[in-house]
């Protein structure tokens, strides 16, 4: 389990509202820490690429070597806007943090759960609720970029 895993609650798992929230927390975590580390991976590959274009001009590399690797770094950014990884780690870690919040709630019978006729019903629809609010993001966000 990632350390980010830990303090999500245990729930009983015996309600599909509960089945669901497991599942989309687990998800939106997930792909916060891919996005995370891509992101990563990306600007460390530019930086060590443009290091290595400083230290070629020291060591007398061919006279392609710095073009390719300005090229490498040029498509590396291209991937890293392209795939929008600056803006998909916090809106994933954002989400996953509210269904661990509502979860919380939902587990200690506390907020909007406290005296809920149907709390397995409550917790299904602000699950729909906060994962909707994500992909109108999302797809306000792709729109824009697209324009």
């Amino acid at each position: 389990m990632a350390s980010d895993e830990q303090d999500f609650p245990r729930l009983a798992g015996d309600s599909p509202a509960e089945q669901l929230i497991n599942i989309r927390f687990h998800w939106y975590s997930s792909q916060a820490r891919k996005a995370r580390l891509a992101y990563w991976g990306i600007g460390i590959l530019q930086l060590v690429a443009a290091l290595v274009i400083a230290l070629s001009v020291a060591f007398d590399a061919p006279k392609w070597f710095a073009p390719a690797l300005g090229a490498l770094i040029a498509l590396a950014e291209g991937v890293r806007t392209l795939l929008g990884l600056q803006d998909s780690y916090p809106t994933y870690r954002r989400t996953a943090e509210e269904l661990r919040n509502e979860a919380w709630l939902f587990a200690q019978q506390a907020g909007r759960y406290a005296g809920a006729a149907d709390r397995p019903a409550l917790l299904a629809e602000r699950v729909v609720a906060i994962s909707s609010t994500e992909t109108e993001q999302w797809v306000g966000a792709f729109n824009q970029r697209d324009s």
